[in-house]
């Protein structure tokens, strides 16, 4: 299904910006009412992800493809603690693979986004 169509039926799409696999999906009622799917949405720690965006700028990798581009495979040291998004949700294999290992925070923060401004 194209993105416009999911996009339409379910509210916002988050795609990685190099292979375009959907990485969560909010939708727009998600602020009333919860819901949505956040497979393979995870936060990963400042430095990791400044390393990712010296080929070009983007707000959302899928796992591999930020392993591509920071040269290296992830492990569970370069994931946020604190970030609730790394804990909730069913993860695939590869991210739970990654994270494996990784202990929460006392307190969990949610993830938000601001608009994007081209």
């Amino acid at each position: 299904m194209a993105r416009s169509k999911v996009a339409r039926i379910w509210g916002t799409v988050f795609p990685c910006a190099d292979c375009n696999t959907v990485l969560a999906v909010r939708p727009d009622w998600g602020a009333l009412f919860g819901g949505g799917r956040d497979g393979d949405w995870f936060m990963v720690k400042d430095h990791v992800w400044r390393r990712s965006q010296r080929d070009g700028e983007c707000r959302f990798l899928c796992v591999e493809c930020l392993e591509h581009r920071i040269g290296r495979k992830l492990s569970a040291d370069d994931f946020r603690r604190s970030a609730k998004a790394n804990f909730v949700g069913k993860k695939s294999a590869k991210l739970r693979r990654r994270i494996r290992g990784l202990k929460p925070a006392k307190r969990l923060v949610e993830t938000t986004f601001t608009p994007w401004r081209s």
